[in-house]
Parts: structure tokens; sequence; C-alpha cells
């Protein structure tokens, strides 16, 4: 028995687990969406129905520029919990060190709101090279359009 518990010890209490610095979900009306972004910068992406069961299917990384915005934003510690009844609701982790920070906040939240349009800037990555391949409309494409909508 003392073989098996120091077995269990070994395996299980010597792991370090690695947990993401930030975990941003959203939930809306018409939109779910799980941020999971780690220390050096790699942001995971899940919408829909896998963000709902807490999966990711998009991989990426943010920019320098991006990180570095994040990190200062979430060091101000402006974020405070609220007591709400809407289902509409930003829910954040911060892990600081030993720390973990959790909050619930309304969509409406400036500071959460921010946090989420950095993210979600960030993974626009996944769908950019479908909208590079889509047709640049020419000038005459453009022109027809113009007079076609005068005259109505």
């Amino acid at each position: 028995m003392r073989l098996f518990l120091l077995i269990m010890f070994m395996l299980c209490g010597c792991n370090k687990t690695d947990r993401p610095f930030l975990q941003l979900e959203r939930f809306g009306d018409h939109q779910t969406a799980l941020y999971i972004v780690e220390d050096d910068g790699t942001v995971k992406f899940g919408g829909g129905f896998d963000a709902l069961s807490g999966k990711t299917t998009w991989e990426g990384q943010l920019t320098v520029a991006q990180l570095s915005k994040l990190q200062e934003l979430l060091r101000t510690d402006i974020l405070q919990s609220n007591e709400f009844d809407d289902s509409n609701r930003f829910e954040i982790v911060i892990h600081e060190s030993d720390v973990i920070l959790n909050y619930v906040v309304p969509l409406t939240d400036p500071f959460a709101s921010e946090v989420y349009f950095i993210l979600e800037e960030s993974t626009m990555q996944r769908i950019q090279s479908h909208l590079d391949s889509l047709p640049k409309p020419t000038m005459d494409v453009i022109s027809d359009r113009k007079t076609k909508g005068s005259k109505h």
C-alpha cells in the first residue's frame, strides 16, 4: 500500500499543471466564444458548441504588441465581478503565479470588451487567407454599382 501511494505521489504530485495566463469566455445571444492565452502568447480559440464544451479548434500566436497590450490591461486591476441577471456575459479567469482570479461581468463592461477585442483581432488570422482569396471588384463593377444604386 505504501509503495502504491509513493508511486501515485510521484506520478501526480510532482507534475506541474500548465495553466493558461488568461481564459476568456463570451456568452451572448448569438455567439459563444472561448479564448485561452498562454504565457508565451499562444492563443487558442473555440466557437459555438465547441466553446460551450470547453474545446478549442484553432491555435495561433499573438503579436508582441497584442500580448504586451493584453498584459498591460490585465495589470490595471480594473475588473470587478458584478451581480446581474443576464446570461450575456464574459467569464474571465486570470492566472497570476499561484493566484487564480475569476470574474463574471456583463458584455457591456468596457474593460472586458477591450480584452475581448484584442483576442478577436488576433484570431482573425484563421479566416484571413479565405478573405484574401475572394475576388476583388474592378473599378467597372464599383462604378456600375454606384450607377444602379443612384437610380432608385
